[in-house]
């Protein structure tokens, strides 16, 4: 699997003490993998893999749960900077996880999320 900025994701997570993400990742990554398995960009083998693997790591990552707040949260920030539903939710995830860890690298490929989290300063951006 090949996706733009997969290097960049993998050495990021190996400087990490811990991993944090959204309950929305889950689902987000299993439709890439699927889109990729559509595309064949991916082997059956290939799916099955990384499937397997996103299974096995899921427990170790830090996921708040999705509560009112969070989802109203997230909706604030979808209509204060124009994001789309998931990023929003993601970003709401990324300010509960500041909340509890000051020591947070914000990860994301979307210019429009990365936008919204360098406005909001209390997490920042790893891009390439």
């Amino acid at each position: 699997m090949s996706e733009g900025g997969r290097e960049l994701v993998v050495r990021a997570v190996k400087e990490s003490s811990k991993i944090a993400t959204s309950m929305v990742s889950y689902v987000e990554a299993r439709a890439t993998f699927a889109r990729l398995l559509r595309e064949e960009a991916l082997t059956e083998e290939e799916h099955t893999g990384v499937v397997a693997a996103l299974d096995h790591r899921w427990p170790s990552y830090e996921r708040p749960p999705i509560t009112e707040n969070l989802i109203r949260l997230a909706g604030d920030l979808a209509q204060r900077y124009a994001l789309r539903g998931y990023d929003s939710i993601q970003l709401a995830s990324a300010l509960v996880c500041h909340g509890r860890q000051r020591d947070l690298r914000f990860l994301s490929f979307d210019d429009d999320l990365n936008e919204a989290a360098k406005q909001i300063v209390l997490v920042y951006e790893v891009s390439s």
